[in-house]
């Protein structure tokens, strides 16, 4: 099943930024009072662990960040599908009929949100409806069912609806962040976790693509070790250290037989409980092809440099490893230049198709080149973030606001 299939042309007219729900906040000021309930209200300055920043000033980030953060919301966030529901629109990129929801956007709003509140005065309204969602469309495992209808709210693939595997990562993340904010999430955040431990972590400890997946495949995209360290943390029911060692195995015995000097994953990765993964065949899900690096894992430095940046060397050893060779192995494909790091690149680093253009596939190495303390690459792309050159539409706008969160030092680990 293709969870993530993205355009293979880029995206033409521009979007429109009006919003598209009912009584959304378009005002990023917010009052006093409401970041007093808030535990940790943005602007969060968080000292990263390792690697460098963003030559421009910390006042200067944080505007950009509210900025991106306004235009996100104001076209991306829905009040719907029922009155007491939000929820991520793919629009712009086609992903479900009418604009509609998928798992892995409602993830990305479930962490975005709950990262901006102290800005936002509607912040918990809004997690609140996003979380809702997903509790009215769970699959047969208690996750979220992947794809949705925008109009009927319906499971908008065939057969038995499932879930993806980054969609549930970002939702528990998103309840692990809104319990530490606010408070009064911890029965929900324990359950979902228990969910996805129970059926999106394979026996040996790798994630599986989705909850009723094989076990013996993975998709690097969903590699998101952050998350997991969170997870350890906050949740000493189930064995996530097992679950953090396996990943992190994955990365280092793929890296070592097919990646060796750039630290790139292939999109899809098969003989996942071996100790010689290797890329899935061309056509395994998606046929981008699933080989190389895709739509999906473009998104892998930003996850590898973010886990870096906020748990370091001592703990992220493997995550800061690969993205200095990602960091390096992009900027040399790119020549320095963000638009020319192309969505689609073999992982000897070179482009496997330069007719395809994302603002995603540059902006998703900014953490990357923080963890890689390389300045001029940093500055480079944090430029790009305040553009969008190639009309990018859900899925690159939606990264962007988080890569932007990260890259301005308002990323806080729960």
């Amino acid at each position: 099943m293709a969870h993530h299939l993205r355009k293979l042309t880029a995206a033409g007219a521009a979007l429109a930024t009006t919003a598209l729900g009912l009584g959304l906040s378009l005002t990023g000021a917010t009052p006093a009072s409401a970041a007093a309930h808030t535990a940790h209200a943005f602007p969060v300055h968080t000292a990263y662990k390792t690697g460098v920043m963003p030559s421009a000033s910390q006042s200067s980030r944080d505007a950009a960040v509210e900025k991106q953060y306004d235009s996100w919301k104001s076209t991306y966030l829905v009040h719907g599908c029922a009155s007491n529901e939000y929820y991520v629109s793919t629009k712009g990129d086609s992903d479900a009929p009418n604009n509609g929801p998928v798992s892995e956007g409602q993830g990305y709003g479930m962490n975005i949100v709950p990262l901006m509140a102290g800005y936002d005065a509607n912040a918990q309204t809004e997690f609140n409806g996003l979380w809702q969602l997903v509790k009215d469309h769970k699959d047969q495992y208690g996750l979220m069912q992947w794809k949705l209808d925008g109009k009927t709210c319906k499971y908008a693939d065939s057969g038995t609806p499932d879930g993806a595997t980054d969609g549930d990562l970002d939702v528990g993340y998103g309840l692990i962040l809104a319990d530490k904010q606010w408070g009064g999430y911890t029965a929900d955040a324990k359950a979902w976790l228990a969910a996805f431990y129970a059926h999106d972590v394979a026996p040996d400890g790798h994630l599986k693509c989705e909850d009723d997946g094989p076990n013996t495949d993975t998709r690097p995209s969903d590699m998101m070790l952050d998350h997991l360290r969170a997870f350890a943390a906050y949740d000493t029911a189930h064995d996530w250290n097992k679950v953090i060692s396996r990943t992190e195995a994955v990365i280092a015995e793929f890296t070592k037989g097919y990646s060796a000097t750039g630290g790139l994953l292939s999109d899809f990765v098969v003989n996942a409980n071996t100790t010689s993964p290797k890329p899935a065949p061309a056509n395994y899900q998606e046929d981008q092809p699933d080989n190389i690096v895709g739509y999906n894992s473009i998104r892998v430095p930003w996850h590898l440099g973010t886990d870096a940046l906020v748990y370091g060397g001592s703990q992220a050893a493997v995550s800061e490893a690969t993205a200095k060779l990602e960091s390096a192995c992009l900027k040399k494909e790119s020549g320095g230049n963000p638009q020319k790091v192309y969505p689609h690149t073999k992982l000897n680093c070179t482009a496997y198709s330069t007719s395809d253009q994302a603002e995603e596939a540059g902006d998703s190495v900014g953490p990357a080149a923080m963890a890689a303390g390389d300045q001029a690459w940093t500055d480079a792309i944090w430029k790009q973030l305040g553009s969008n050159p190639f009309q990018d539409g859900y899925f690159g706008e939606t990264i962007k606001t988080l890569v932007t969160i990260v890259m301005a030092g308002d990323y806080w680990a729960p």
